[in-house]
């Protein structure tokens, strides 16, 4: 008997499809935060998405803040998905978590942070790790302004966030390139690659901008309008004929966000 490793491909051919959808969209969030002492707050948040996501996202965080310019916030959510049928938990219950860093100033009127940190969404099923991973991280960076106007209870917020992969999988997909050049002789290479090798990428670019009413100490209400381009690398693989497809969908919503805010 004869063991052959799964990377050890015969002929394998790669082929590309794009995916372009362009929707509409609307967020809405309700989050309660409490303050403690030491720098220590709680948040309760709940967000709901329209159709087409029809999503529910379940947050529970921890913010602390050191000194009055940093604070770390980690936080856990569970994902429900309306549109995955009520069946099979494996598709309608998915998990995040976030570490995220912000750093803060304000200047007049104006407060501007930058907030960076990273992302894992992990899978409840059982997957094929050549083509997705258990856990995915993705890289999240955010530049965010909020300009008080004088005498007014108004602010004018603007944001943009990016979203990097950093383990988009790649391997399984490279080799198989290396191996298609390698036996592909009247094929000009690029060292020992037919094509550029696959790598991470910017999944998700998110600017935004909108306004936001401090009723009082204790609650806010922010409404804004979000551009979400999005950008996922799919890949599927034929195990009969070891052909490997790679989809790039480009996704556009436009988003309107209604964020109200409580606590003390």
């Amino acid at each position: 008997m004869v063991l052959v490793p799964y990377f050890i491909f015969a002929q394998v051919t790669i082929t590309e499809k794009d995916t372009s959808i362009i929707t509409p969209e609307a967020h809405f969030f309700a989050t309660f935060v409490k303050s403690f002492k030491h720098g220590l707050s709680l948040t309760i948040e709940e967000e709901i998405r329209s159709a087409p996501s029809h999503r529910a996202h379940t947050t529970v965080g921890l913010t602390y803040a050191p000194i009055q310019y940093v604070n770390i916030y980690a936080a856990y959510t569970l994902k429900l998905y309306g549109n995955q049928g009520w069946t099979d938990p494996n598709k309608y219950l998915q998990h995040r978590a976030n570490l995220l860093i912000t750093g803060q100033i304000t200047l007049g009127q104006w407060n501007l942070s930058l907030r960076e940190g990273v992302m894992l969404d992990g899978r409840t099923g059982q997957v094929d790790t050549r083509v997705k991973n258990q856990v995915d991280f993705t890289l999240r960076s955010r530049l965010q302004a909020v300009y008080s106007i004088p005498e007014t209870p108004l602010g004018i917020v603007g944001r943009f966030e990016i979203f990097n992969t950093l383990n988009a999988p790649v391997d399984y997909v490279n080799e198989a390139i290396r191996r298609e050049a390698k036996g592909a002789e009247a094929l000009p290479l690029q060292g020992e690659l037919k094509g550029d090798p696959y790598g991470q990428y910017i999944s998700e670019l998110r600017p935004e901008l909108g306004l936001q009413w401090k009723i009082n100490k204790q609650n806010s209400l922010t409404l804004t309008y979000r551009y979400n381009y999005l950008y996922n690398r799919g890949i599927s693989m034929d195990d009969m004929t070891e052909n490997i497809t790679i989809t790039k969908k480009y996704t556009t919503k436009h988003l309107i966000l209604l964020a109200y805010k409580f606590g003390w």
